[in-house]
């Protein structure tokens, strides 16, 4: 069976711009916003940004170790009084606390604007409620799937330091250290691929099936693994697919922050308002992930298919303010002179 990947791309770039530019309605750019926002939360960018971190070029080895020397003296002086390892606990706890909240939010928020995208709304409270059990049960193997990865790198981390740590002390050859280093590399960039994997899939295909039809994320798993096994292959194309595209837009965003005098760059660093900036590129890669997954059958269908040929954002319908559409046969004959008309309504 042959999936496209073009027809996909047209139907979201058409559906992105029918809900953000036609008409254009900023009070809905911050609504829908604010829902993408919460959905990006612990899964992507969700504005703001981090600074860099840069060594100094003026450093040397002396001054390198130094430092280090000094770092030393600070740990111990820390550790020396009796409230350090009570202290770190709290933090510890807290940081633990706050990434569980964080995570609880982004994961009913990648249902709030989901919800919004299929319907063409921009709704907070009804979304919040209606899928409640979805977007907790999301968070929930999230959060035991974390658990297993911190596990297993864990484990991976303590089983490579114990193989290389006594090959390395004997100061093996070149020759006998490029294999190692080949096999490390290897296995670390399998296990990294596996886990975007993973996650991309989690956000873009099993989310959109909870949602059709109100399951479970592990019994939304058993219904994508099969149709993931049949065309292993079309999926990973589409993740790379998808992966450039998310490039190729943030780079154009860069270049239009850099053409405005920096000041598009400023709003894209500023949480909340970054998301609303470059909400035309997450409703794109929405709308893509849920007509790629379309096409899979109607088990997998969200969005209500497109005229083949639209002269209209909606087709030949007039769009509402609910998303909702108005065709032909809906609108009456004009009443004439003697009858109100919708003008005068």
């Amino acid at each position: 069976m042959q999936f496209s990947y073009s027809e996909p791309l047209d139907h979201a770039w058409f559906r992105m711009k029918s809900i953000l530019f036609r008409p254009f309605d900023l009070g809905r750019w911050f609504v829908l916003g604010f829902t993408a926002w919460l959905a990006q939360l612990a899964t992507g960018y969700s504005g703001g940004a981090s600074e860099k971190f840069r060594v100094s070029d003026q450093w040397d080895e002396p001054s390198f170790q130094g430092w280090v020397s000094g770092v030393e003296d600070a740990v111990r002086a820390f550790f020396d009084h009796p409230w350090a390892v009570l202290l770190i606990g709290l933090g510890l706890v807290v940081g633990l606390l706050f990434w569980l909240l964080i995570l609880w939010l982004s994961s009913r928020g990648q249902f709030m604007f989901l919800d919004n995208l299929v319907h063409s709304r921009t709704e907070v409270k009804a979304p919040w409620s209606d899928f409640g059990n979805q977007g907790d049960s999301l968070f929930l193997w999230q959060v035991v799937y974390s658990l297993i990865v911190f596990v297993v790198l864990g484990a991976v981390a303590v089983v490579g330091f114990l193989f290389l740590y006594p090959v390395m002390t004997l100061e093996p050859s070149t020759a006998a250290v490029v294999p190692l280093a080949i096999l490390a590399g290897t296995t670390g960039f399998i296990l990294i691929v596996t886990l975007v994997f993973v996650e991309f899939f989690l956000t873009q295909f099993i989310v959109p099936i909870m949602y059709r039809h109100r399951l479970s994320t592990m019994d939304a798993w058993r219904r994508f693994l099969p149709v993931f096994r049949e065309h292993p292959g079309g999926f990973f194309v589409f993740g790379l697919l998808y992966f450039v595209i998310m490039v190729v837009g943030w780079i154009l965003f860069m270049v239009a922050g850099v053409v405005t005098c920096c000041i598009g760059l400023v709003l894209l660093v500023i949480p909340y308002i970054g998301t609303v900036v470059s909400l035309p590129l997450a409703t794109f890669g929405r709308y893509f992930s849920l007509e790629y997954l379309g096409q899979f059958g109607d088990d997998f269908r969200l969005l209500q298919p497109l005229p083949a040929k639209p002269d209209h954002p909606y087709g030949s319908g007039q769009v509402q303010g609910d998303g909702t559409m108005v065709g032909p046969q809906d609108v009456s004959q004009n009443p004439g002179a003697d009858e109100p008309g919708p003008e005068d309504s």
